[in-house]
C-alpha cells in the first residue's frame, strides 16, 4: 500500500529509480531461476513440524511487489531478498497497490486502477480477472488471506480499505472476497488503513501506520473490533510522525514483518514484531525497493526456527 504525499516547498520526492536497485535491469526486469525446491506441490512438513498435505513448497515464503512491478521472494529464516522478475499486467500505467498469496502460491495484486490481477509467484507472469472495481465503495483496499480456523485448508481473503482520498486519513472498511465469484462483502469499520494478514492458527491481523500509535492489531473476522494492539512506532526513524509513504505486512514463523518506508526514508526497510513480547526489531534498511504489497499464505510456518 502507498501514499502519494507533497509537502511545503516541494522539498521531498518519493519512489526509488530503476537503474541502482538489484534485480532491475531497465528492460523487462531480470529473473532469478533460484527457486525453492519441492516447487511442483504435494505433501510438506513446515518448520514447526505440522505436515500440510495441499501446499506447494512455494507456498511457505513471503512475496512482496514494489511500486515499479518488481516482484521478489523474502526468505525470512535466511534474510534472503530474491527478485523473480517484472509484472506486465494489462493495466496500463496502473501500478501495484496491495497483494495477497494463496495456498497455491498464486498472488491476488491490486493495482490503482481498483483492478485485481491474478500473478505466477514462479515467473511474475500476470493475467486479468473478473473483479469488478469498486464494489461496496472499496475502491482501494490492503488484503491479505485467513485460515477459516487453526490449521484449516480452509480460507477467506480479507480486504481492509474505501475511497482512494480516503487512504492513510484514519478509517477505512473491513471486507472479504469470495475468491470463486470475486464478490466483496461489509463487515465493519476500522481505525486506520491497515494492510492485512492472516495466520495458519485462523487470525486476521493489520499493520495501522497512519494510527496513533503506528500499530499491529489483531482484528475481529465478524465484527472489524480490535481484539489486541501491539505498539511498533518505533519503526520510524524520523521519530517526527511524518507519516508512511509505502507499507506492507505480513506473518511469518510466529512473528509479523512490516515493510515499511517512512516519508524521509529512501527505499522500504523490513521489521519484524514478536506478538508475545511486542519487541521490534530491524531485519533490514533501505533495501532499495517501495514495497507497496506483501503476501504470505496461510501454509507459511506458524513457530519460530
Amino acid at each position: 500500500m502507498w501514499l502519494r504525499l507533497t509537502l511545503a516547498l516541494g522539498l521531498l520526492s518519493f519512489g526509488c529509480g530503476d537503474d541502482d536497485r538489484p534485480g532491475r535491469d531497465g528492460g523487462g526486469g531480470g529473473v532469478d531461476s533460484g527457486l525453492p525446491p519441492g516447487v511442483d506441490g504435494g505433501p510438506i512438513v513446515r518448520p514447526d513440524g505440522a505436515v500440510t498435505d495441499n501446499c506447494s513448497e512455494m507456498a511457505r515464503w513471503i512475496y512482496l511487489v514494489d511500486s515499479d512491478d518488481a516482484l521478489l521472494r523474502f526468505e525470512p529464516d535466511s534474510g534472503a531478498l530474491t527478485p523473480i522478475g517484472t509484472l506486465s499486467c494489462p493495466s496500463g500505467s496502473a501500478s501495484p497497490f496491495s497483494m495477497a498469496v494463496d495456498r497455491n502460491a498464486t498472488a491476488y495484486v491490486l493495482h490503482n486502477d481498483h483492478r485485481i490481477y491474478r500473478v505466477s509467484t514462479a515467473d511474475a507472469s500476470c493475467t486479468t480477472t473478473t473483479f469488478t472495481p469498486d464494489q461496496m465503495g472499496f475502491e482501494l483496499f490492503g488484503m491479505g488471506f485467513v485460515s477459516d480456523a487453526a490449521g484449516s485448508a480452509a480460507e477467506t481473503l480479507f480486504i481492509a480499505g474505501g475511497s482512494e482520498s480516503g487512504i492513510g486519513g484514519g478509517s477505512s472498511v473491513l471486507g472479504r472476497i469470495d475468491v470463486a465469484s470475486l464478490g466483496v462483502t461489509r463487515i465493519g469499520s476500522v481505525g486506520g488503513s491497515p494492510e492485512l494478514t492472516g495466520t495458519g492458527t485462523g487470525e486476521l491481523w493489520g499493520f495501522f501506520p497512519d494510527a496513533s500509535p503506528m500499530s499491529v492489531r489483531q482484528i475481529g473476522k465478524t465484527d472489524a473490533a480490535t481484539l489486541r494492539s501491539i505498539d511498533v512506532s518505533s519503526i520510524d526513524s524520523s521519530g517526527l510522525g511524518l507519516g508512511a509513504s509505502a507499507w506492507a505486512f505480513a506473518y511469518w514463523g510466529g512473528r509479523f514483518y512490516m515493510f515499511y518506508q517512512g516519508i524521509l526514508d529512501d527505499s522500504t526497510g523490513i521489521y519484524r514484531v514478536t506478538p508475545d513480547t511486542g519487541v521490534v526489531e530491524t531485519v533490514r534498511e533501505n533495501i532499495g525497493y517501495r514495497i507497496v504489497g506483501a503476501g504470505v499464505s496461510t501454509c507459511a510456518p506458524t513457530d519460530l526456527i
